[in-house]
């Protein structure tokens, strides 16, 4: 990319460059030519070399080059020329009948992949019946994929956890994705028929941290889509040296689509997970001419920011209608974003369908941390009557993996823990929507303008 002056006098000149967020450019990659005399003025380029990882993996939409002159200085912005956009294929994977389980409310999971897009900017949402679904998903992260020539396109999962009884109401659940300022929506009910199968796929889930802190165990999931039959499918665990790992397999019922789903789990122990160990899914099936692999591990490089916790009491206004009181529990500044919350009333588990958790967010001036609110719902009259509510947070960051707050009317607001500077919480409240920008990359060589 390069940045032309002219008209100039004296001859002396100096360019330098600076990325969007104003760090500055290694002088290595940049290349300044001789101030060159022309019709009784002068001409001078200066020309700059991008990694490519910087123009296709990085989020800056332009560079600035900055030229200091005795006459004064001139900045401007050139935009960064990045790759010709690819647009994502979406899928959604509906869950097999026998893949929800839990106590009370059986519970799974839908998941929309995005692939073979670029850049690399993207956004996932859910919708429910045309509704956004605010939390109860998580979205990984946008990684390339693994091809051995041509351009780099990427791929990310997000997964949504619904209850069986929502999914056999008929509902219609949406994925919605948004790459390079166009939208994309594949929705999904249990009475839908899908399209034509794509063919079998295979998805490797990692251990959550709740299922780690609840099991003291870390369990590898494996699912498998798009299976015309299932006699022949075998799914298997391996260990990075080779060594088989007792795999449980449950298949599901037909689709709609007359396909079958199967999810083979094995289970390891949480020493093993977080040694950065690697373990292999195979999947083999007569329909496939060889067998399908996929390697998955614990996240190395990981950085580790212990979150801070604080519980927010009912409103006033809210208490005065009698009717319910709501509690939040605010959880900022973490990372990884795995993060697991739980409410107890006297010591004692809350029911998870009394509050409603937040997927993880990332800070809006916070880059790398992530956030978190849990709202809890109880009667009127347990809050006036004095009830003590916890709300306990689990990270891997934190000195004891785990952390409590807790609140009550007694407290006046007052969290029984550090306020860490924290003031004035109710203003945290506008951090609990955040603006999700996609990047317009625009095309240009070379930035002409004149220097007095």
């Amino acid at each position: 990319m390069g940045c032309l002056a002219r008209d100039f006098l004296p001859g002396s000149i100096t360019f330098s460059w600076k990325y969007e967020n104003l760090s500055a450019i290694n002088n290595q990659d940049i290349k300044t030519f001789p101030s060159v005399l022309r019709e009784g003025k002068y001409v001078a380029t200066s020309q700059v070399f991008l990694p490519s990882v910087d123009i296709i993996q990085g989020s800056d939409e332009y560079i600035t080059c900055n030229v200091k002159h005795s006459n004064g200085d001139k900045s401007v912005n050139v935009p960064i020329t990045g790759p010709v956009p690819t647009s994502p294929n979406v899928t959604v994977f509906i869950p097999p009948r026998d893949a929800f389980s839990g106590n009370g409310q059986r519970k799974s999971q839908l998941i929309c992949q995005a692939a073979g897009f670029s850049p690399k900017q993207i956004s996932v949402s859910w919708f429910r019946d045309g509704k956004q679904i605010e939390s109860g998903f998580n979205t990984g992260k946008a990684e390339a994929e693994e091809k051995e020539h041509g351009p780099v396109t990427y791929s990310i999962l997000s997964m949504l956890t619904i209850t069986e009884s929502a999914w056999l109401s008929q509902s219609v659940f949406t994925c919605h994705v948004e790459h390079n300022g166009i939208i994309f929506q594949k929705n999904v009910s249990s009475m839908c028929t899908s399209n034509t199968p794509v063919g079998i796929s295979i998805f490797t889930i990692p251990p959550s941290f709740a299922s780690i802190f609840n099991t003291k165990s870390a369990k590898l999931s494996c699912l498998v889509t798009d299976l015309a039959t299932y006699d022949s499918l075998t799914i298997s665990w391996t260990r990075q040296n080779g060594e088989a790992l007792k795999t449980h397999t449950n298949i599901s019922e037909s689709h709609p689509n007359n396909t079958f789903s199967a999810m083979g789990e094995a289970t390891v122990c949480v020493e093993e997970w977080e040694s950065g160990e690697q373990f292999t899914c195979t999947v083999t099936h007569t329909d496939l001419p060889s067998p399908l692999k996929k390697t998955i591990s614990r996240p190395k490089d990981v950085n580790k920011h212990m979150p801070s916790v604080y519980v927010l009491p009912p409103s006033r206004e809210q208490l005065s209608l009698r009717e319910s009181a709501s509690l939040t529990c605010l959880v900022k500044g973490f990372s990884p974003p795995d993060v697991f919350v739980q409410w107890l009333q006297k010591g004692q588990p809350v029911p998870p369908d009394s509050y409603v958790t937040s997927a993880p967010m990332p800070e809006p001036q916070a880059p790398g941390l992530y956030f978190v609110h849990s709202i809890l719902t109880v009667s009127e009259e347990d809050w006036n009557a004095g009830e003590t509510y916890t709300c306990v947070v689990g990270h891997e960051a934190l000195p004891h993996v785990v952390t409590e707050r807790s609140v009550d009317k007694s407290t006046g607001g007052e969290v029984s823990a550090e306020e860490e500077g924290f003031e004035n919480l109710n203003t945290m409240a506008s951090t609990f929507i955040v603006l999700f920008l996609l990047s317009v990359f625009y095309s240009t060589t070379v930035t002409l303008f004149k220097v007095k």
